[in-house]
């Protein structure tokens, strides 16, 4: 036996269920749904059915699991395959009359895959994804991990009360929807920072001056009891980045060129004694920690890159679905790759039942490439070590259309394989026998150049302007009222503090600096970011009222209640979570 492997999926999606439709909005979470998750439960689900006991980890992100179990998203996920449904019935006419008939087998094709995606939503599931999933837990195919609540950025939060927050409140939402508590959790962009006397690098100047002795992540996962996190492989080994999202992140890469003075990546400094197959237990203080050392599994750049790089990646093999060129009258794709470097104009028509012989020699070099690291790591350390692939869900299916078979290929291929195990983190960890190894990290994320660039460059630090002052106020309300029992003996009190901590989550996301960074839905994403800190800033000042005993006024209650309409995640909202 060489090792062990196992792909990492990260399951995430900003809050955007309440907040719009299309072209940004709920379209987006129905689009995950029938392009990724869907198709991925029905890979599991496969391969169980046939005997091959399929195991994976995967991190639902809480945010993303309260939008799935809302049940306002059966109607929209409905309503959105139905407008699918139309809009090919509408092509598959269009088609004929414009003499383009050879695409009208494609109209049926997607005509077909939205009425299968609203019948397995519906009646296969009742419209509960996440108990599909939960069910795959619960039989032990999935190792669950969770995530920070709303995907709040670890190592530029305030304080370490923030991060405790944003943990608490995974786990909190993850044992509501899975029924147990966690053992591993994804860091939001896999941001990690040890523990240090901290500045924040970005915010107004008088945060800046600060010099606080802030806890490692590591320190904060073990007092909540997690045993296991992952980090971008430059942070365990050293050397140059991967930046995560590549395909996808030219004006970032072409950004963090210009503002970097043209460093493409100094890289950290590389340990050979190290290996990104073998697992190792993390402590950046010499104080005791309030539980076990969390093990940190690692991104290999390897792995990562024969399905991330732009150049050289499964997804732009020609007979894949093109991901960018989508027809004028529906938004419906019927183009494939083609090749990387065609202009839009020049993609030939999509064929589905060509994909399928790629996906066997995309899926076996992918083995192979798993099974010459494993042998690299085993004649270095004489025992077997495991190789963790991570990547963002929404790659397999919706980047990547025909990912979720590749999953599968691929793990078909490793149970009948007698030199790979497949395995999960939590089982890895388990059973692994090797020295226990704790190390040190540096600071660093998988985004562009390793740092935090993506969520601190020019276009994006007007927001911590916005963030570090209201995270400050919003603790500093906090403890005040709790000097008192006001929020005990009020309960329109408490709920103007709860509906507070809701926005000052959902301002936290990681996912407004990033989507801006990226050059995607940047306007959508400012609205947002101001309507949560607007929100924040009102609830705020109604809390300040009332304890006052000035009261609220009509104005302010009616705020409130656009706010809970707006933003209603986590009823469970617990501001114990801020101690």
């Amino acid at each position: 036996m060489l090792g062990s492997f196992t792909f990492i999926l990260h399951t995430h999606l900003p809050y955007v269920l309440h907040h719009g439709k299309w072209p940004h909005g709920s379209d987006w979470l129905s689009e995950a749904v029938a392009e990724c998750y869907l198709p991925i439960l029905s890979s599991l689900e496969r391969m169980s059915a046939d005997g091959l006991s399929p195991r994976i980890s995967m991190d639902f992100s809480p945010i993303n699991l309260e939008q799935l179990a809302d049940p306002a998203f059966i109607n929209v996920f409905s309503d959105y395959c139905d407008e699918k449904i139309a809009a090919a019935n509408k092509d598959y006419t269009y088609f004929a009359k414009n003499k383009e008939q050879h695409l009208q087998p494609l109209a049926i094709y997607w005509r077909d895959f939205y009425t299968d995606a609203k019948q397995q939503f519906l009646e296969t599931y009742s419209g509960d994804v996440v108990g599909a999933f939960r069910a795959l837990s619960d039989e032990g195919v999935l190792d669950a991990m969770t995530c920070g609540i709303t995907h709040g950025y670890f190592p530029l939060l305030l304080t370490d009360t923030n991060v405790r927050a944003q943990i608490r409140g995974g786990i909190a939402m993850h044992e509501k929807h899975f029924g147990v508590k966690p053992r591993g959790i994804w860091l939001p962009e896999c941001g990690y920072r040890p523990r240090y006397n901290w500045a924040p690098p970005v915010g107004p100047a008088e945060y800046r001056q600060r010099n606080e002795e802030r806890a490692g992540v590591e320190e904060l996962l073990s007092e909540e009891g997690i045993e296991y996190f992952v980090v971008d492989g430059s942070l365990t080994k050293g050397g140059v980045t991967l930046p995560a999202y590549q395909p996808f992140g030219k004006p970032l890469h072409e950004r963090y060129m210009q503002e970097m003075g043209g460093n493409q990546n100094s890289g950290f400094e590389v340990d050979p004694r190290r290996s990104l197959s073998d697992i190792y237990w993390v402590k950046s203080t010499e104080r005791d920690l309030a539980g076990r050392i969390p093990a940190v599994f690692s991104r290999d750049p390897r792995s990562a890159a024969r399905v991330w790089a732009a150049d050289m990646g499964y997804p732009g093999a020609g007979v894949y679905l093109d991901f960018h060129k989508k027809h004028h009258n529906s938004g419906l794709r019927y183009w494939c790759v083609t090749s990387p470097h065609v202009d839009l104009g020049a993609k030939q028509q999509y064929e589905p039942r060509h994909t399928e012989w790629q996906l066997d020699r995309d899926a076996d070099d992918f083995v192979s490439l798993v099974r010459h690291s494993l042998r690299e790591h085993a004649m270095q350390k004489g025992y077997p070590g495991i190789l963790a692939a991570p990547f963002d869900t929404e790659l397999f299916g919706h980047w990547w259309f025909e990912g979720p078979r590749f999953l599968e290929k691929v793990m078909r291929r490793m149970r009948a394989d007698t030199e790979i195990r497949l395995t999960d983190c939590a089982d890895a960890l388990d059973d692994y026998e090797a020295p226990h190894t704790i190390i040190a990290l540096p600071e660093g994320s998988w985004g562009e150049g390793g740092q935090h660039f993506v969520w601190t460059n020019s276009a994006v630090a007007w927001m911590w302007d916005a963030i570090y002052p209201l995270e400050e106020r919003f603790l500093t309300t906090l403890r005040k009222l709790r000097a008192t029992d006001d929020l005990e003996e009020s309960d329109t009190l408490l709920a103007i503090m709860q509906q507070a901590a809701r926005e000052l989550l959902l301002l936290e996301s990681s996912d407004w600096q990033f989507v801006i960074s990226t050059q995607g839905a940047i306007e959508y994403s400012k609205e947002r970011f101001e309507e949560h800190r607007l929100f924040l800033t009102n609830l705020l000042d109604m809390a300040d009222a009332f304890e006052a005993e000035q009261g609220i006024t009509e104005e302010d209650s009616s705020m409130l209640q656009e706010a809970l309409v707006k933003d209603r995640p986590f009823d469970e909202i617990d501001l114990a979570w801020w101690d």
